[in-house]
């Protein structure tokens, strides 16, 4: 443990949550999937969408607001599919998609599919990654319950819907954008809270519309977009995208992960996929070129170097991956509390 952190192996954590999931009643894949996904997210330093996540997960099966046993179904015409969450686990969802898009790809050179019917899913750039894991070029996005202004408004409009895109490379591990349409991630805003911590200026504004460094005020109030017109025009591309033509609710019909306990979230989640494997060969050289120019930039002052769109969670995973997977000792004692309450062990240190 160091700064209050508890570091244990990533298999570890994916064990207990894959427990703690099974003992709410979730199915066997299901469980795995998203445990895999929540302690991904740690490993990549994106705690705001890790394990963190857990105990509002297993409230929301409890509550009945998720269906623990719920199996997806996909329906496919021509290169594109269209999949009936059925009100199951987020990741379980989002993986039918993805894994649909991408058998598309195969037979058409390109995949499409949404999703509906869904929960929360973690990172977008979970999916995206494992598609271009496997040779895909990958788009992945989904909309989310309305917690930000639209640029000009004061009051909560549209989601920080998410957008993640993920390039495959020949020997090396892919290069991932993962960003949401808000200045910041709201799950920061949520960690920040959790910890009593004091937010940026520009995340967030209060109920009134005020501007806020006061994390349970901005939870209260609004998320603010990134750029402006650039961020709440993308949310709402989004969420007409993964809401409305996918089927799924949009806009204030989502349902809140943390405030809603009388109806399902149904959000929609959307995959683009390319076959880029017979491309890799004839591209490659000239792709790590590229990226090597860009990665030898000269570094503005005070950085140290220029680095690529997911570089920072690449080489947090590769911290991970050597000391264990880090979460804070907030998230460790919800989690803690969380095993009591379900008969399940925490992971100890190891030896």
């Amino acid at each position: 443990m160091s700064n209050g952190n508890v570091r244990r192996p990533e298999s570890d954590l994916v064990s207990f949550a894959t427990q703690v999931l099974r003992a709410t009643g979730v199915a066997g894949r299901a469980a795995a999937l998203v445990a895999e996904s929540l302690v991904d997210a740690d490993r990549h330093g994106v705690s705001s969408h890790g394990l963190i996540r857990l105990p509002i997960y297993v409230r929301r099966l409890r509550e009945g607001m998720v269906d623990p046993v719920a199996v997806p179904t996909v329906r496919m015409s021509g290169a594109r599919a269209s999949v009936d969450g059925r009100n199951a686990m987020g990741a379980l969802v989002a993986t039918t998609a993805v894994d649909a898009a991408c058998r598309l790809a195969d037979e058409y050179g390109i995949g499409a599919s949404a999703a509906r019917n869904s929960n929360h899913c973690g990172t977008m750039g979970f999916y995206a990654r494992g598609a271009a894991e496997r040779g895909y070029f990958a788009v992945a996005m989904s909309n989310a319950p309305v917690t930000m202004t639209y640029h000009g408004g004061r009051t909560p409009a549209v989601g920080t819907n998410p957008l993640a895109v993920a390039v495959p490379r020949p020997r090396k591990p892919p290069v991932v954008l993962d960003i949401a349409s808000s200045a910041v991630a709201r799950g920061k805003i949520i960690v920040a809270d959790s910890k009593g911590e004091s937010i940026p200026p520009g995340w967030g504004i209060d109920a009134g519309g005020r501007p806020t460094t006061v994390a349970a005020e901005a939870l209260k109030g609004a998320m603010l977009p990134f750029a402006g017109p650039k961020g709440s025009g993308l949310a709402l591309m989004i969420d007409l995208l993964c809401g409305v033509f996918a089927g799924a609710a949009s806009g204030a019909d989502i349902g809140n992960m943390y405030e809603d306990w009388e109806r399902p979230q149904n959000v929609g989640h959307a995959f683009f996929v390319a076959d880029f494997t017979s491309q890799l060969d004839r591209y490659g050289d000239e792709l790590e070129n590229f990226l090597s120019w860009v990665g030898s930039l000269p570094p503005t002052e005070g950085l140290d170097t220029v680095l690529l769109p997911g570089e920072p969670e690449r080489r947090a995973a590769h911290l991970a991956d050597e000391q264990g997977v880090s979460l804070s000792a907030t998230t460790w004692a919800a989690l803690s509390v969380l095993a009591s309450e379900l008969g399940v062990d925490t992971p100890s240190a190891p030896a």
